[in-house]
């Protein structure tokens, strides 16, 4: 993540995002680039999206990455996000979710140390949200961070037959499913 030379206030960042192809987070003035997605990235995004969608309960619903979601003067995108209300918009682009219940960020080398740091920190200050999924693509490692009485707790699966479940959503995803089709996953079994 490459940071801009040059701090924007709020309505600058949004006037100039319109004009951009690629896609930008904004946190406190600053603009991070997003990085390129690997394969692997990208097959966990879809396995993600795929696996939730099958398992969830109405009125729960699954949008897959490309939606930011707006935290104060923040603005941020996860891989994948889980609303179980209706969507409330930031704007009438309808591009920027204000609600998530759940978020999900697969963890890059080059992304992991922001997405566990500084969106980690901002994620949990939003009301609506009762999970947090962290997803390693270089390991078979599932970590979700769960709001229970006003306090975040960590559960971690780390082998291949193991289950994820977020609890305030009654939601089990087999890791199985989480993984399918990624290569390295040849050493591990």
């Amino acid at each position: 993540m490459a940071t801009a030379e040059k701090l924007l206030s709020l309505e600058e960042f949004l006037a100039w995002e319109k004009a951009q192809t690629e896609r930008y987070e904004y946190v406190a003035g600053s603009i991070y680039a997003m990085a390129g997605m690997s394969d692997e990235h990208n097959q966990l995004s879809t396995n993600l999206v795929t696996a939730c969608a099958a398992h969830l309960t109405s009125p729960c619903r699954v949008r897959a990455e490309g939606l930011k979601v707006q935290i104060g003067a923040t603005f941020l995108y996860p891989d994948a996000m889980i609303l179980c209300s209706p969507p409330l918009f930031f704007n009438a682009r309808r591009d920027t979710i204000l609600n998530p219940t759940v978020i999900f960020e697969v963890l890059s080398e080059s992304t992991e140390a922001f997405d566990r740091g500084e969106k980690f920190r901002r994620y949990r200050s939003l009301a609506s949200l009762k999970a947090i999924v962290f997803v390693s693509q270089d390991r078979i490692l599932v970590e979700c961070w769960s709001r229970k009485d006003d306090a975040w707790q960590a559960q971690e699966w780390e082998t291949i037959n193991e289950i994820m479940e977020i609890e305030a959503l009654s939601l089990q995803v087999p890791l199985t499913k989480i993984y399918d089709g990624l290569e390295f996953l040849d050493l591990v079994q």
